[in-house]
C-alpha cells in the first residue's frame, strides 16, 4: 500500500497567484477610487479578506486533507475539509488512464492523473512528479491502458 499526498510547491503557487490577482484589484481599486477614501479603504479592507480566506485558510486545509492511497486491488482519493469524501476505484474497472501534466510541472507540481472508469472518473490532483511517475508504473504495472 503507497500513499501519495499532494504535493507542496502547488500550494505555493497557487497561494501566490491568489495573492497576485488580489494586489491587482487592490491596486486598482486604490487608483480607481481615490476620490472617495472611505470607499477605498472599504474596497480595499474586503479585496483583501476575500484573498486571505482562500489562500491562507482553505487551501492548506484543502492540501493537508488531499491523499491518495493505491492499495494492491484499488485506488482511494480521500478530499474534503468540513466533510470527509472518499472516493475509491479497482483497478480493473479502469478504462483508461489519462495523465495530465503543464509546463511548469517540475516547479509547481500541477501534476493530475485522471482514471477514467465506467460512468466516470477519478482524478488524483496536485501529484510531485516522482509522484506521478510512479502512480503510472503502478497502473501500468496493472495493465491499465495510458492515452496518448
Amino acid at each position: 500500500m503507497k500513499d501519495y499526498h499532494a504535493d507542496t510547491s502547488a500550494l505555493w503557487g497557487l497561494m501566490l497567484a491568489i495573492c497576485l490577482v488580489a494586489g491587482g484589484l487592490i491596486t486598482a481599486a486604490g487608483v480607481i477610487l481615490d476620490r472617495w477614501p472611505s470607499l477605498m479603504w472599504t474596497v480595499i479592507a474586503v479585496l483583501s479578506v476575500i484573498a486571505a480566506i482562500p489562500a491562507f485558510v482553505i487551501l492548506p486545509l484543502y492540501f493537508r486533507m488531499l491523499s491518495c492511497t493505491a492499495s494492491s486491488s484499488s485506488i482511494t482519493v480521500t478530499t474534503g475539509i468540513l466533510f470527509r469524501r472518499a472516493q475509491s476505484v479497482r483497478y480493473e474497472r479502469v478504462q483508461f488512464v489519462q495523465i495530465l501534466s503543464g509546463p511548469f510541472d517540475g516547479m509547481m507540481g500541477l501534476n493530475f492523473v485522471v482514471l477514467h472508469v465506467y460512468g466516470g472518473r477519478l482524478m488524483v490532483p496536485f501529484l510531485s512528479r516522482n509522484d506521478r511517475e510512479a502512480l503510472a508504473a503502478l497502473l501500468q504495472q496493472k495493465g491499465v491502458f495510458h492515452a496518448p
